[in-house]
């Protein structure tokens, strides 16, 4: 509770629906709040401005607000059909293209929504009239003093408060003042926009014509769409019609600080000839009796990968302007400022860099994607060729690594039209060499495979099921197992790594692939519409430019392109290594070491089995083919690395010392089978605190790369498998013209998803191997409950059966 006397103080810039949502939203959280707003007055009654979309989120939000949802319902009409539909510009013949008949928002003009909301706060909030000029934030962050000119007067004051919102639209000079480098990105197209009243004109010739053309007007958001050009209609309450036409045409000059241009007689003349040779006629004359049409410029920008500085937060448009073909601008306003009055009404003033980081953690991947995909609805509207790559200027992808990572991104790239070079320091494939160890695939890793491949089955005949994924504890002393957690529904299979990379790399062409050839640099171009790469041939020793419109830097946990973005980024030593091994047992069926295996782990070839003992854990499951794969965790202090690898060179010496600490703690039959193993190897277990980018300018970092992690949640090569598949269709979608964009939704779709199952992943580890966590005790296999035991299983990780939706159509057409 904030007491009275020392009660939080909000500045917000901006009187618009933004500003006026979040003086509602911070006002109910118990915070003072001030507005400042250039205008002179309120513009209720105003003409200014046009219609709007209110999702159902908005409707409720707003009710909340008002305290009385019949008022929202009185200034609104339902808008429950969205439908779309094309139009023969020759014939003027109009046909449906979609129809959703459960829409469910409803249509407001702009200047009642805002009167409604303003009349509902108190008036002294609100500084009409009061010009933002400048602001400083004290030494100890703890408040913020904002300079504004007040403009009848052309005095200037001074207000202090303890966070400053600004609300203050596309253009937001708070937002230039952090972010100086951002501007915004012009469409390609205007928006003419107008409002016609027919109050007393309801038996009008025109005012038939278009309820006979559109008959769902009053409950109907109609989208027509011609070549090149696209109109949007509804009706608004009190006899108003709201419509919008979009046309291409280069980026206009505007003169003042605004994206609204000053039309003339002659400009309108020009836009009714334009309607005419496109719309049908009953359109056209609502455009033609409407006063005062006026001409957007529809701009928007690249999603902000940050929301707040210090005490100073962005909301609204100053947070991520966007196109208005989602009709999400003023429904992610409203959102925005209930989500950050919640946060601070949760947190406090006290811990002000909490609430405003919850805010930034909810908004910013949302109105990232929002914001995109608006801009793709428009381009595709437009008809401004999204996706369209043509073969004569075919995009071309330099691909650092040739792992599981790099060749999945060769077949996702590739199966959407790019060209593809993929550089591999190894002299060759590692196909049909013991390289590496096991691997688990969940179900969507599956999928993808199997739609790269082309035929599921070879993917099923090179794995075996891993159906359970069973946590059992071992007594050191006594070699008694029991188990902890059980889930027979886990649906992952097994594979040997160079199994997998195998199926994987003879699907792809074999000259996209070049071996022997090790990264050396890389360079942008000035316009950074390519990047060159620097590789040397090892097998002759020269050097080799290649030019790209991509580099993907597929090049492992130790990247060296990630490092050059981010050099003081480094890995976090787990506090363990791995010992890990294979052990063929081809001849060997009816060994003893075979049969004692199998009795003490007997639904081996179907289950995966994770042992734990005190301060200790180890993993065991089978393999095709005749092959156990065995992972044994021990805790050791930091070894020290020699070379750019995380895994050791082993001594005879090294793994007799492995063998002994295993018969300390493991059955006797798990530890023959690790004697039986020829050539166990030892890796250092790292993983690397979650990323806040991965893409700068035409490099974007794939699998460990953008993700270093601990392989306690089988992810390492399912999150490599489903970045690749991400960007392929973030690339397919987007297409070379609209690259930033295209890196920015896979950004936006799997950094949140990665980050979290990296830091789950680690916290896996530490459980499993009773090391310390925040707010728990080390974990014992042998004192653990039911309920302690749960945070065990695999099935916990975040995001565990999430698909992404971009690449549902991936799946339909496997499994269909």
């Amino acid at each position: 509770m904030i007491e009275k006397k020392s009660k939080a103080k909000a500045i917000i810039v901006g009187g618009s629906i933004a500003g006026v949502s979040c003086a509602h939203a911070l006002t109910s959280a118990g915070w003072e709040v001030v507005v400042l707003e250039k205008t002179c007055a309120p513009p209720t009654g105003s003409p200014t401005g046009a219609g709007l979309g209110l999702d159902p989120l908005s409707q409720r939000l707003i009710s909340s607000w008002l305290g009385n949802p019949h008022l929202l319902h009185q200034a609104t009409l339902p808008l429950t059909i969205d439908q779309s539909q094309a139009t023969d510009s020759a014939t003027k013949v109009s046909w449906t293209l979609t129809r959703d008949e459960e829409f469910n928002f409803r249509a407001a003009h702009w200047a009642d929504l805002h009167g409604l909301l303003y009349n509902a706060l108190p008036e002294n909030i609100f500084f009409w009239g009061h010009q933002f000029i400048s602001f400083s934030i004290s030494e100890d962050k703890a408040s913020v003093k904002v300079k504004a000119k007040v403009l009848q007067y052309d005095e200037i004051i001074e207000i202090d408060g303890n966070l400053l919102v600004a609300a203050d639209g596309c253009l937001s000079l708070i937002r230039q003042s952090f972010l100086p480098d951002i501007k915004l990105r012009y469409s390609g197209y205007c928006a003419w926009r107008g409002v016609l009243e027919f109050s007393g004109k309801e038996d009008s010739e025109t005012i038939q014509g278009i309820r006979k053309a559109y008959p769902d007007l009053g409950k109907c958001l109609y989208f027509d769409l011609s070549y090149g050009a696209h109109s949007v209609f509804y009706e608004l309450r009190n006899q108003r019609l709201n419509w919008i036409f979009y046309i291409n045409q280069p980026e206009p000059h505007i003169k003042r600080n605004s994206v609204t241009m000053k039309v003339s007689e002659d400009m309108i003349n020009e836009m009714i000839q334009e309607a005419e040779k496109v719309w049908v006629p009953e359109l056209v004359r609502v455009m033609k009796e409407t006063k005062n049409p006026f001409l957007n410029a529809i701009y928007d920008c690249d999603p902000l990968r940050q929301l707040f500085w210090d005490n100073v937060v962005l909301i609204g448009d100053a947070a991520h302007p966007t196109t208005p073909h989602g009709l999400r601008s003023t429904n992610m306003s409203i959102l925005d400022a209930a989500v950050l009055g919640k946060c601070l009404e949760k947190w406090g003033i006290e811990d002000l860099p909490s609430a405003l980081e919850e805010y930034q953690t909810i908004r910013l991947p949302v109105t990232s994607k929002q914001v995109l995909h608006s801009r793709m609805l428009g381009r595709i509207k437009q008809e401004r060729g999204i996706g369209m790559i043509e073969k004569k200027n075919k995009a071309k992808a330099i691909i650092l690594g040739g792992s599981i990572a790099g060749v999945s991104c060769a077949h996702a790239l590739t199966s959407v039209g790019w060209q593809v070079m993929v550089l591999e320091k190894t002299s060759s494939p590692p196909t049909g060499s013991p390289a590496g160890a096991g691997l688990g695939l969940d179900p969507l890793a599956q999928h993808l495979v199997a739609s790269w491949l082309g035929n599921p089955h070879l993917l099923q005949q090179a794995t075996l099921p891993l159906t359970i994924d069973q946590n059992q504890a071992t007594d050191s002393a006594t070699n008694v197992s029991w188990t902890l957690t059980r889930d027979e529904e886990f649906n992952f299979r097994a594979a040997h790594w160079a199994d997998l990379h195998g199926l994987l790399y003879n699907a792809l062409p074999p000259d996209i692939f070049f071996w022997g050839y090790q990264f050396i640099s890389f360079c942008f171009s000035e316009n950074k519409a390519s990047v060159k790469v620097k590789a040397k041939v090892l097998k002759t020793d020269e050097v080799i430019e290649i030019d790209g419109n991509l580099l993907v830097a597929a090049d492992g946990c130790l990247s060296l392109i990630r490092q050059c973005f981010l050099p003081d980024i480094k890995l976090r030593y787990s506090g363990y290594c791995a010992w890990r091994g294979v052990l063929d047992f081809t001849g060997m069926e009816d060994s003893e070491t075979i049969r004692g295996i199998r009795k003490a782990y007997p639904e081996l070839g179907k289950c995966l089995y994770s042992d734990l003992s005190s301060g200790t854990h180890m993993g065991l499951y089978e393999l095709p083919n005749k092959r156990l794969n065995w992972i044994f965790y021990v805790n050791q202090s930091q070894p020290h690395l020699n070379r750019n690898s995380i895994t050791m060179k082993v001594s005879e010496d090294m793994i007799n010392e492995m063998i002994q600490e295993a018969e300390i703690v493991w059955v006797p039959e798990l530890v023959r089978v690790m004697k039986e193993t020829k050539n166990p190897f030892l890796n250092v277990m790292y993983d690397c605190d979650p990323l806040r980018q991965i893409f700068w300018d035409n490099v974007v970092l794939v699998g460990d790369a953008a993700h270093p992690t601990t392989p306690h949640g089988l992810r390492s090569t399912n999150m490599s498998i489903l970045d690749a598949a991400v960007l392929g269709k973030c690339l397919e979608k987007w297409g070379i013209e609209e690259l930033t964009s295209a890196l920015e939704e896979y950004q936006s779709i799997r950094l949140p998803v990665t980050s979290k199952q990296v830091l789950h992943s680690r916290m896996l580890g530490r459980i499993k191997q009773g090391l310390n966590l925040p707010n728990r005790e080390p974990f014992d296999p042998k004192k653990a409950t039911p309920e302690d035991s749960k945070d065990l299983q695999q099935k916990n990780m975040p995001f565990f059966t999430s698909v992404p939706s971009l690449i549902d159509s991936m799946l339909y057409s496997v499994t269909k």
